[in-house]
């Protein structure tokens, strides 16, 4: 029963994987307002999933304020990422004032939830329009900004995929058993080998932007490797504090939403950064 139940999940697995990878890959190549629409429901749909497992906890979250916070936040992003420090400000302030108008009881948890939720997915996701839409600011051009982003797409998914496929096989020895069960070193080291080994290839193929040399390439590898993998493991936190398997069904053998685009909460904030004070 349980090989049948697999198998079935691998099937799942395997559609949305065939079905959603092209679709996404045609979305970063054209970028502007498909790009940013896309992660825009992406947002939509991973905070009402991480709105939810705060209910199960006991929270009650501000979700529409969210929501729309979550949504301008996107907006602002795409048409005048200089002015999200501002938004920043005003949704800040937003949030603590409407406490004014909930129950005292749980006011500071309330609002302190639907701040992190708004923290952990917008703002995250939103440095992926940024790495795409922005490349000027790394001395790069648009169209190597879609091959940025690729390159961030493609090290993650390779490690996600090899990082399953290989603790499936090898993973008798747990990372971190209490926070994610599957988790395995085998499969963790995998993952990490499996994103340097793409950018490498990548490289060998110099399909991409010209201002990135081996170097930095492998450095962004290991970004994708480590740190895609640490946001599934705070991902699992959550889930794990919920008593919840996945964070949603939406994506049937991949769970929620959130699930499939936990890795990228951490990793492109990182390239980000090195792109800002390296490159």
């Amino acid at each position: 029963m349980n090989k049948v139940k697999g198998l079935n999940n691998f099937a799942t697995r395997m559609i949305v994987n065939v079905l959603g990878i092209p679709a996404i890959l045609l979305l970063i190549r054209t970028g502007r307002i498909p790009f940013a629409t896309f992660i825009g429901l992406v947002v939509v749909l991973a905070q009402i999933e991480f709105y939810n497992l705060m209910i199960k906890k006991g929270f009650q979250p501000w979700i529409p304020g969210g929501l729309v916070a979550g949504i301008a936040w996107i907006a602002v992003a795409y048409l005048s990422p200089g002015l999200l420090f501002p938004l920043m400000i005003l949704i800040f302030l937003m949030f603590l004032g409407i406490m004014l108008f909930k129950t005292i009881d749980n006011a500071a948890a309330n609002i302190a939830v639907t701040m992190l939720g708004f923290l952990y997915i917008p703002v995250m996701l939103s440095i992926l329009i940024i790495l795409r839409e922005s490349p000027t600011q790394f001395g790069g051009s648009y169209h190597e900004g879609s091959q940025l982003v690729m390159i961030v797409f493609a090290s993650i998914w390779i490690c996600d995929s090899l990082a399953f496929v290989f603790g499936k096989w090898l993973g008798k020895k747990k990372i971190a058993a209490s926070i994610s069960p599957g988790k395995s070193w085998a499969g963790c080291i995998a993952g990490l080998i499996g994103a340097v080994i793409t950018v490498v290839i990548i490289n060998y193929l110099n399909w991409k932007p010209e201002y990135l040399n081996l170097s930095d390439l492998i450095i962004i590898g290991i970004i994708a490797g480590v740190f895609g993998q640490v946001g599934d493991f705070i991902e699992s936190v959550f889930k794990r504090d919920a008593a919840v398997k996945d964070s949603g069904t939406l994506l049937m053998g991949h769970g929620g939403v959130l699930d499939r685009f936990d890795s990228f909460l951490f990793a492109p904030a990182f390239v980000y950064l090195y792109l800002l004070f390296f490159i």
